[in-house]
This record gives C-alpha cells, sequence and structure tokens, in this order.
C-alpha cells in the first residue's frame, strides 16, 4: 500500500494537528517500503521540557534499531517542517532514505533552504529529498500557532 507523498504530508498535519499541546504543531511520520506507519510523533520541546525533542527525534528513537539496520533505506520520513540541522542530521545517521517535507525552514532548513546535509555525499549516504509539499497547508498550520502564540501569550 504505498502511499503519494501529498498523502505522507496529510498523515503528518493530522499529526501535528491532534491534540492540545503548547509545542509548535509539527509532526513527522515514518513508513516502511509498503507505505505502512512504523512511527510517528509530533514536536514535544515544551511538554517534554527538552530541547532536542523534535517531532523527527522522536519518532527515529521509537523505531526499532533491528529495523532500521534492515531496513532504513526502504523508509520515508514524512514532516511537515523542513528539518533543523540536528534532525536531519539524525536522519542521515539513522540510514532513512527518503525525506519529504511540506513547508521550508527559512531560518534553519537543513535540506536545501540554509543548509543541505541530507543530500550530501561526504557524509557517506545521500537521502532522497522533496520539500513543499501541501507547503501551503503546512505553513497555514504554523502561522495559525505562532499567532495564536503572540495573542494568548503561550508558551
Amino acid at each position: 500500500m504505498s502511499q503519494s507523498p501529498k498523502d505522507l504530508i496529510r498523515l503528518a498535519l493530522d499529526v501535528a494537528s491532534s491534540g492540545s499541546s503548547n509545542d509548535l504543531p509539527i509532526a513527522a511520520v515514518v513508513v516502511d517500503a509498503s507505505g505502512s506507519i512504523i512511527a510517528s510523533s509530533r514536536n514535544a520541546v515544551i511538554g517534554m521540557g527538552e530541547a532536542t525533542a523534535h517531532a523527527e527525534l522522536l519518532a527515529i528513537r521509537s523505531l526499532n534499531l533491528g529495523a532500521l539496520k534492515q531496513d532504513a533505506k526502504s523508509m520515508t520520513i514524512a514532516v511537515t517542517l523542513e528539518p533543523c540541522p540536528m534532525c536531519a542530521w539524525a536522519i542521515g545517521v539513522a540510514g532513512i532514505g527518503r525525506l519529504i517535507f511540506g513547508a521550508y525552514n527559512p531560518r534553519y532548513g537543513a535540506a536545501g533552504s540554509v543548509f543541505d546535509l541530507l543530500r550530501d555525499q561526504s557524509n557517506g549516504r545521500a537521502v532522497e529529498v522533496m520539500g513543499g509539499v501541501l507547503e501551503e497547508e503546512c505553513r497555514r498550520l504554523l502561522g495559525d500557532a505562532f499567532s495564536n502564540i503572540r495573542h494568548n501569550g503561550q508558551r
């Protein structure tokens, strides 16, 4: 049951929108070669009180290490916002073969916007990257969250 890039970003948007949280609505969904969801998470930096509790890292942490060692190259991670350098590096080190993301991150993007850590062959392998998938929907979700923070003084 292979899923299109738009389908995967829609899944990530659903995860990002679920639940109530003071954290930014950023989510990551990992699927295997057949398109089955094997991990998903949303940002929990504030909720966990941990600076590294980004959606991508939490999703990767929840994966079985044996599965990563055997099948990571056939996995896809879909994220609502272009990964920062920390998350991009983790995706590469985990060996995940493909990244799909929604909104570009003009301040910290590490999959082509500011840095291009994932397509750099110097780390031994490159990750296939597809950005800007359902970009407007992803940007709107983040924009609404930032607007809410500004107007309600959350965080």
